[in-house]
């Protein structure tokens, strides 16, 4: 294939007929349908399961469920110790998530405690208060822009609560956070980085005692392998720590709400039955996959004939996971019945999503409570939902109607 403006060459253990152009990253676009499920149909139709892309430094694509889950569970040969796109792009080792086995491990039980499940389950009250208060300020116009007004609220504002950080910096960890996640420029990205940072560093001082009871303090008196952490080490778990809590559940929430809005028999149904809702979460996150991270091969290795070099970068995006017809029986349907749900929006193995029990609850509340009080509800007619794909497809935004 022709070689374009910011691509690759073909490395020389690259077969021709694996080649295939794909970038996951593209700039904010109106959509009409699922536009990125269509996407991942397109290339499971024409593309080879496993290909190599020469966008963004070139690397290889996971296409099917049997490899994705080895990628997200053989860390020895699938290493997440750099896991965005282009290689290099983090100014830093983000901890605990760019680690690996017994170095992972002591590091995630630093935090374990935070989100052990009856520590999660005293966040309930919260949650569902917080949901009600924010429906109620909107549904009496009848209409509101829901990533902004909810998606965006919701799960930050109760990250805020579990790390302490005061109310009133909600709206800058908000902006630094996105820039850094889907960064315009990357002028933007080191501006973000430059006052994450520095917000990082007052953070430490004012906990550097670690006496409170929060998941900031709780990293500021952490011991690893028999030491106290070191100011690195701290820096970069208070950073992944931060970015975890406030971009991935707002994006879930973004995806999931415009499938209820132009899927009124689904609703009906979780209307009918709250108790599907668990089941329901799960069948949605399989369906959309909004997350995805990159892994580095540690080694040579033929991998089902073939040859990946030590070095080597794999994307692994659950979207593509979830979209296997060769795992769920016909995938592109929602099926809230659906026996099998196991999807790998959240990760798997040592290097599952701590939070995931938080999401979960965060997502329930949010179903519950919206369909209680607008059970009734429409894309706004003459707008449209706004998508950006890349390392987490996001809902930019999503405006939504329903009778007074």
């Amino acid at each position: 294939m022709d070689i374009h403006e910011g691509q690759v060459a073909r490395p020389d253990n690259v077969s021709p007929e694996l080649v295939y152009d794909y970038d996951l990253f593209e700039a904010p676009r109106e959509i009409r349908s699922t536009y990125q499920i269509e996407l991942v149909r397109k290339i499971h139709a024409e593309a080879p399961d496993i290909f190599w892309t020469p966008r963004n430094g070139g690397h290889w694509v996971f296409t099917r469920a049997e490899d994705i889950d080895q990628g997200q569970r053989e860390g020895d040969l699938f290493s997440m110790r750099d896991v965005i796109l282009p290689m290099g792009q983090s100014p830093q080792q983000n901890i605990p998530l760019e680690t690996d086995g017994p170095e992972h491990l002591a590091y995630r039980a630093i935090l374990q405690p935070v989100f052990l499940p009856n520590q999660v389950l005293k966040f309930e009250a919260e949650v569902r208060e917080l949901a009600i208060k924010l429906i109620e300020g909107f549904k009496p116009r009848g209409h509101c822009e829901f990533v902004s007004e909810f998606a965006a609220v919701l799960p930050i504002e109760i990250f805020m609560k579990l790390a302490a950080l005061p109310a009133q910096d909600r709206e800058d960890l908000l902006t630094w956070s996105d820039a850094l996640v889907h960064p315009p420029s990357e002028e933007q990205r080191a501006w973000a980085y430059g006052h994450m940072a520095a917000y990082i560093d007052n953070l430490m001082v004012e906990r550097a005692r670690g006496e409170g009871a929060d998941v900031i303090s709780l990293i500021m008196r952490a011991q690893v392998f028999g030491r106290d952490l070191t100011r690195e080490e701290r820096v970069s778990m208070i950073y992944n720590v931060l970015l975890g809590g406030l971009d991935t559940v707002m994006s879930t929430m973004g995806v999931v709400a415009r499938f209820l809005a132009v899927n009124p028999g689904h609703r009906e149904q979780l209307r009918a039955d709250y108790k599907l809702i668990p089941k329901a979460i799960d069948e949605l996150m399989r369906f959309h996959g909004a997350t995805g991270t990159a892994r580095v091969i540690t080694r040579d290795v033929e991998y089902k004939g073939i040859t990946f070099r030590a070095g080597d970068r794999v994307l692994v995006q659950s979207m593509f996971h979830g979209q296997d017809d060769r795992r769920f029986p016909d995938a592109g349907s929602v099926d809230f019945h659906r026996k099998d749900v196991r999807h790998a929006a959240f990760g798997q193995g040592k290097h599952r999503c701590i939070g995931a029990m938080l999401a979960r609850l965060e997502m329930r509340i949010f179903i519950e409570e919206w369909l209680q009080r607008i059970p009734e509800f429409h894309i706004t007619e003459g707008e449209l939902p706004v998508l950006e794909r890349g390392m987490v497809n996001s809902m930019r935004k999503l405006p939504l109607s329903w009778p007074v």
